[in-house]
């Protein structure tokens, strides 16, 4: 992965996280339930993409 992608995917991920929490807020149980899992996967994708990133070459 080239750092421009890493840059991109950080930049992206972190909007939606952003988002989804914005949306907590007065949000139903079963939609908190939906949001915190795509926060959730969100960020395991954000630490995939960094720990490929840091493993040497």
């Amino acid at each position: 992965m080239n750092l421009e992608k890493l840059i991109h995917d950080v930049n992206s991920k972190c909007s939606s996280l952003k988002d989804a929490a914005k949306l907590l807020t007065g949000s139903s149980p079963a939609e908190r339930k939906e949001l915190l899992a795509l926060m959730v996967a969100q960020a395991r994708s954000l630490a995939n993409a960094l720990a490929v990133f840091e493993r040497p070459q």
